[in-house]
């Protein structure tokens, strides 16, 4: 089991780095853009990022991410997200151990395994922003540079279009109030195309505080002991 504990600290930074190196790949054949066509322009207005503020004071969602490379096997990942006030709960499977849990409560933040009821608690600090932000990946960079482009209905939710004219990504952000969030996230070229999409939506809903606790009888390790702390951490707030 210490081979399994000793890898869960290391789950966030290792769907971090396949996220970046996907996109890389994906990002590889665009190529940059002809010294005439990088005239400096006006700056864009401002546009909302994937953070607290703009979701609902309860709220529950599943996020998809699926990664078809041309040439390649397509992969996708699934989370499942729940937040009511600071709390957070974030569950996915992780390819090497399975079933993970990320969980931020009043006593902070940890990495749940159900197979072997075992959580490390982290010595970053992370909240409902960091499960966002987990769950959304490279979503938040790509909005800052992003501009509106028009408007469409997205699975039923009303959104502004946004494209990114570094990655040439599309973003389709969420109007309904409580849930001003991307919807749909289509980044796509010669390496393949890259499509992140977030259904059920459900907002102001009754969430039990016991759904964002760690189940009774869970062993907590402490990152510093055992195994070494997350590579980059998450932001946000304890």
């Amino acid at each position: 089991m210490n081979g399994m504990i000793r890898s869960i600290p290391n789950i966030y930074s290792g769907l971090v780095a396949a996220t970046v190196a996907a996109s890389a790949l994906l990002l590889a054949g665009g190529g940059a853009a002809p010294a005439s066509a990088q005239k400096k322009a006006a700056a864009p207005a401002a546009v909302p990022g994937v953070s607290r503020t703009n979701l609902a004071e309860s709220a529950s969602f599943v996020v998809t991410s699926t990664l078809a490379p041309k040439g390649g096997s397509k992969v996708t990942q699934v989370y499942r997200v729940e937040v009511k006030g600071n709390n957070a709960r974030l569950d996915y499977s992780d390819p090497a151990i399975g079933a993970v849990r990320y969980v931020a409560n009043g006593k902070g933040v940890f990495f749940y395994i159900p197979a072997n009821n075992t959580a490390v608690k982290q010595s970053f600090k992370g909240g409902v922003e960091g499960a966002l932000r987990v769950a959304f990946a490279q979503a938040n960079e790509q909005l800052r540079t992003a501009r509106k482009i028009g408007s469409a209905v997205v699975s039923g939710q009303p959104t502004d279009i946004y494209k990114d004219p570094k990655s040439g990504a599309i973003i389709y952000l969420g109007k309904k109030p409580g849930f001003r969030l991307p919807v749909k996230t289509v980044l796509a070229n010669e390496g393949g195309t890259r499509t992140v999409t977030v259904t059920d939506i459900k907002l102001n809903v009754a969430l039990s505080d016991a759904r964002f606790a760690l189940p009774s009888g869970t062993q907590i390790i402490d990152s510093q002991e055992g195994a070494p702390p997350v590579a980059g951490g998450l932001p946000g707030g304890r």
